[in-house]
């Protein structure tokens, strides 16, 4: 789905000033992923090996690769939760950092999902 409202948000994520993560829930392929918008950076940092991954990219930026050229094409969440219709939420010990390509992305709203 390509939806400029959304690619917005991703962007608003990303913004070295103001980093605005948004409570959102996308979805995907008949979940439902709950979550805090975050930027690729802060994604890329929450594990050792994508951590290793991005410092690999800057480094070969620096060699004289191209840089980006603006497009988004995934949405990074913190704090996020899987639903499926009459099943408890996934992980049920807590929650997780997710990468999920924009384009399976078939709808959403702002704001949290959660059980009670």
């Amino acid at each position: 789905m390509q939806d400029p409202i959304l690619e917005l948000i991703v962007k608003f994520a990303e913004n070295d000033k103001t980093r605005l993560e948004t409570a959102i829930t996308l979805v995907v392929d008949g979940f439902l992923i709950s979550g805090f918008v975050v930027s690729r950076d802060q994604y890329m940092q929450h594990h050792l090996l994508t951590a290793s991954i991005e410092q690999g990219v800057k480094d070969a930026l620096v060699a004289g690769m191209p840089s980006d050229d603006g497009a988004r094409t995934f949405i990074h969440l913190r704090d996020a939760m899987y639903f499926t219709p009459g099943q408890e939420p996934v992980p049920g010990n807590g929650s997780v950092v997710c990468r999920v390509a924009l384009e399976r992305v078939s709808g959403f709203h702002l704001g949290l999902l959660e059980t009670l």
